[in-house]
């Protein structure tokens, strides 16, 4: 492709903003050519919008009556995101869509299936599988360099208030408006770090590690929403791999963790933040780390794609890279929900906010990622 990418976006609210704002902000290659929103006043409220000359359509089908596009970037709910995928994919267009991609193995397939038929490619939003250093990472461990994978764990959380909650009609929520959701820290705000654990354990650079059973523990700490917000689970993958993964929303830490270990046969890979740092340790007693790798620009997904629109390569992380977490998500949402015991929540009111705390919460479950164990198996009580 020679001429410059259009690119439609679809939802400029939330984190719809972030790709607003890249591409309004500089040349990524590319060009907003519309923008599909609920909000009629959107150009009042990005004027830019209104005087670069991009319309706002109210949807895809006005959009589609009257346009094309190359790129189509899904910043939409997750209920919406199956039939908007397939019908971009009917009008030709590429898709970039944010996680979670879909709720079913079964709409995973019928939007690969469209893509092939289009000719086009459907690419996932987890940023941390567009990482410089994750994939020198994954193409290290596929290379053999730290032998068998033993186990994995992260702990991973974010604080979330009722202002949270209240920003749509499906947050913290199991369906909304009759259709499925399954909003969690797990499904949603969390997902990006146990969806990168399954993608470096997959057998190719774009795949990740199917998963095969589960031992969960869900609360709901926050009494007001109807999902779960605390997450203690074990994952074993088709090769036998046991996957650790800890999420919660009521703790007062605004952004907790994340902290993962990564256990191979001659290696044992540790990293810390949002922004994964790795370092490891060979057997040998040898050190490394990946802090050569340049990791790439916050918004590298975007970047990626709109450049494997030119190439007509797909972008690493796509439908099969998305299939374990999906098929994890069901799993966990079929698990008992407990309520937290009253006597453990703390109800704190801030100037615009208001939270629910679990005591202790942090501790409790930095302690579960420790020895690689459920609350209940050390004797901790939630509910």
């Amino acid at each position: 492709m020679t001429t410059r990418t259009r690119i439609l976006l679809v939802g400029a609210g939330g984190y719809g903003r972030l790709y607003l704002e890249s591409l309004l902000s500089r040349d990524t290659g590319a060009d907003l050519a519309a923008v599909c929103d609920v909000d009629p006043a959107l150009p009042e409220k990005i004027p830019l919008l209104r005087r670069r000359g991009i319309p706002v359509y109210p949807d895809l089908d006005t959009f589609f009556a009257r346009d094309t596009a190359d790129l189509a970037i899904l910043a939409s709910p997750v209920h919406f995101h199956t039939q908007m995928v397939l019908a971009c994919l009917e009008h030709g267009a590429h898709v970039l869509c944010e996680k979670p991609l879909c709720l079913t193995v079964s709409e995973a397939q019928a939007m690969e299936q469209a893509a092939q038929k289009a000719g086009r490619f459907v690419a996932v939003g987890y940023q941390l599988n567009y990482r410089r250093d994750v994939l020198a990472l994954k193409a290290d461990i596929l290379a053999g360099r730290f032998g068998a994978p033993v186990r994995f764990g992260v702990y991973h959380g974010f604080r979330r208030g009722a202002n949270y909650y209240a920003r749509n009609n499906w947050a913290g929520h199991i369906t909304c408006q009759g259709r499925e959701v399954f909003d969690s820290p797990f499904t949603n705000a969390c997902a990006h770090h146990f969806q990168m654990l399954t993608f470096l354990l997959g057998d190719s650079m774009d795949t990740s590690r199917p998963i095969r059973d589960l031992e969960a523990e869900l609360y709901r700490g926050n009494p007001t929403i109807e999902n779960y917000d605390i997450a203690a689970l074990r994952f074993h993958t088709d090769a036998g791999t046991p996957v650790h993964y800890y999420t919660a929303h009521p703790i007062p830490t605004e952004c907790w963790g994340p902290r993962g270990i990564l256990e191979f046969e001659k290696a044992t890979i540790t990293y810390r933040g949002e922004k994964p740092v790795f370092t490891g340790r060979m057997k040998s007693g040898e050190t490394f780390d990946y802090s050569h790798v340049d990791p790439g620009e916050d918004m590298q997904k975007l970047l990626d794609v709109i450049q494997a629109v030119k190439t007509g390569e797909p972008p690493v992380c796509g439908i099969r890279a998305d299939l374990p977490h999906i098929e994890a998500v069901r799993m966990v949402q079929a698990c008992p929900i407990r309520p937290v015991d009253s006597r453990l929540v703390e109800q704190v009111l801030t100037e615009n906010d208001r939270f629910f705390f679990v005591k202790d919460l942090e501790q409790n479950l930095a302690r579960c990622a420790d020895q690689w164990a459920l609350p209940g198996e050390l004797g901790i009580r939630l509910d």
